[in-house]
């Protein structure tokens, strides 16, 4: 028995030799791997980190800035300091390319971190890479300002402009990236005017976009307002055949509405049966909101007290540089009483057309013809009546247009637009207030449900306003101090919907 144990503490002995000999060996290359490894774990996460923020800034760059690689490069030293936890050689490569408008650019970055304990197996440095991938589409995009008589009224202009500037038109504001973005600016009032052509020169053009939103004819020379109707479905329009006439299908496409009120006016061919020498008028056919003023007859439907519509002035390429005037046209008005007055509109042109719309640019779009869109039978009201003695049969035909050009433009299927629309109210309402309900509608915004329910347009409080089958867009309200963050907000859905 005593030689038994004997030779057990023997063998313990030996075993922890063993050990002593053994750990060394195993464990400090354990503790070293762990240590070195969670460093290096550290050190790219943070490349990774740096990669990711270069890349993302760099897109926005990509086509405009040629030394792509000094400027992923000052992103990376910013996020990645130099000595990072030893790092050093740390190297980066760009590739940008761009293909049927999307713009892609690719960051690759590596960097050497020395090791500690593994140098004793030799091991001095290991290497950590990173790489991200940012895209974006080109924007398209065609700004509609509403230059309407309210908003000379309610001073609003000044606002706009000085917002849409520091949109579009300050390099060192706007998020739109001029030599690669193309943008355009399209005003309504009773008619349209085409205020800056699309270009992807929009800031370093020679007329550019910041000149053109300077001139926005709010005003007339004389002081007076430049349109007092508000031609929505025009503004509409011509903002689509623009984005049409790009024709970039890869690129985002744009229209970007900013209104303060509700369809007064639309366009047409409109059919006389007396007084004038020719029975067939293109024109504007518009009806007034407060003929007592200061807002003393604000027209919420139904409104039932009668006004009288009236013809103003030539619409579409003919206004390019002739301001609205008065309530003539310029088309052959010989021997119209509405020459001489806006109340004698219904004694020359007794009825609203059946079907009205844009006279200038038809049959450019394919999905729109000369024979227009319903003005009674579909829409937004239905089938109310087509008398132009009736305002109110003049503002449901001016919804109805605007809202099939709005249907129009979401159902094209080849460039596919996406409608943002800002609802500009106002503190002290001098005219109307907004029609929140039907300019979500005109935006498609999936997250809006109906605020006011509406016999006449066959609205429920609580429904949505979203169509399927039709793009999506979006519906931002505002007042005048808050159109910078309602702005800001566009920006972002843009360049969300970009990537």
């Amino acid at each position: 028995m005593r030689q038994f144990f004997s030779k057990q503490r023997k063998s313990r002995g030996s075993t922890l030799i063993l050990l002593s000999m053994v750990l060394p060996v195993f464990l400090i290359p354990l503790v070293g791997l762990a240590i070195d490894g969670t460093m290096l774990f550290i050190v790219q996460t943070k490349l990774s980190s740096a990669v990711d923020g270069a890349a993302l800034g760099t897109g926005r760059l990509v086509g405009v800035n040629p030394d792509s690689t000094a400027v992923a490069n000052e992103f990376i030293t910013a996020n990645f300091p130099a000595g990072f936890w030893g790092a050093n050689h740390v190297n980066t490569s760009v590739t940008a390319t761009d293909a049927q408008g999307m713009q892609t650019i690719t960051i690759n970055a590596s960097a050497q971190v020395p090791l500690l304990f593994m140098r004793i197996l030799g091991q001095s440095n290991a290497t950590v890479s990173a790489s991200a991938v940012a895209s974006r589409r080109d924007v398209c995009m065609m700004i509609v300002v509403d230059r309407s008589g309210s908003v000379v009224e309610e001073q609003a202009n000044g606002t706009i402009v000085n917002v849409l500037n520091q949109f579009v038109a300050d390099s060192s504001s706007s998020s739109f990236v001029d030599g690669l973005d193309e943008i355009g600016m399209v005003s309504f009032g009773g008619t349209w005017k085409l205020d800056f052509a699309p270009t992807v020169y929009f800031q370093s053009g020679n007329p550019n976009i910041g000149t053109a939103i300077n001139n926005i004819p709010f005003t007339l020379s004389n002081g007076n307002s430049a349109g007092s109707g508000t031609n929505t479905a025009e503004g509409l329009y011509q903002a689509w055949y623009q984005l049409r006439n790009i024709n970039n299908p890869n690129a985002l496409n744009v229209i970007l509405l900013l209104t303060d009120g509700r369809p007064t006016a639309f366009t047409g061919t409109l059919t006389s049966t007396a007084h004038c020498t020719s029975t067939s008028h293109p024109g504007v056919i518009q009806g007034s909101i407060n003929a007592g003023g200061n807002g003393s007859y604000p027209w919420w439907p139904p409104y039932t007290p009668p006004k009288t519509g009236y013809v103003m002035g030539m619409e579409g390429q003919q206004y390019q540089g002739v301001p609205e005037s008065g309530y003539t046209t310029t088309t052959n008005p010989t021997g119209c009483s509405y020459a001489s007055g806006q109340s004698n509109v219904p004694s020359d042109i007794p009825t609203i057309p059946n079907n009205a719309g844009p006279i200038d640019n038809v049959g450019s779009i394919s999905t729109y013809t000369a024979a227009g869109v319903p003005t009674q039978t579909q829409g937004y009201y239905i089938g109310f009546g087509n008398s132009t003695n009736n305002l109110k049969s003049i503002r449901y035909a001016a919804f109805n247009v605007a809202d099939n050009i709005a249907t129009l433009i979401r159902q094209d299927t080849v460039i596919k637009p996406v409608i943002f629309v800002i609802g500009l109210y106002y503190t002290n309402d001098l005219t109307e207030p907004l029609d929140s309900d039907w300019l979500a509608r005109v935006a498609n915004d999936q997250s809006y449900t109906i605020q006011n329910s509406d016999a006449d347009a066959n609205t429920t409080a609580g429904s949505p306003v979203f169509q399927s089958g039709q793009t999506p867009g979006y519906y931002y309200e505002s007042n005048s101090t808050g159109l910078g963050p309602a702005f800001s907000n566009i920006t972002a859905q843009v360049f969300r919907l970009s990537q």
